[in-house]
């Protein structure tokens, strides 16, 4: 399973089928906020294995998200998947244990399947 955390509703209704494109067999959900996608995290009984996560979002951002996400230590791949091309996000993305990667939108079928090849999921 795959989670995408965007709060643009359009960008996870496409990103959940350039997922479709790829493999058919994987789940997708999506979370319009990193709030929601904690909260499952945080009550469900499976993990994804791997998380989509987009920066700029209300509430909690993608940078709260991962702060959050590093204390409860969750074994999951992320890759953030955002608009920006500031520098400096991809460095501080690179900050965190679970970030295994730096995406700029829009997703594209390669580059997911290599990432999906690349985390063993397809």
């Amino acid at each position: 399973m795959i989670y995408l955390v965007d709060d643009d509703e359009i960008q996870n209704l496409i990103n959940t089928r350039v997922v479709g494109l790829v493999s058919q067999s994987v789940a997708v959900r999506t979370f319009s906020g990193g709030e929601a996608a904690l909260k499952a995290l945080d009550t469900e009984t499976s993990f994804p294995q791997l998380i989509f996560l987009d920066i700029n979002m209300p509430k909690m951002n993608g940078w709260g998200f991962l702060d959050e996400f590093t204390k409860r230590d969750y074994p999951i791949s992320i890759y953030m998947l955002s608009s920006s091309i500031n520098s400096k996000d991809i460095e501080k993305s690179q900050t965190y244990k679970a970030v295994n990667g730096f995406i700029s939108k829009p997703l594209v079928a390669e580059k997911l399947a290599e990432i999906l090849k690349q985390e063993k999921i397809i």
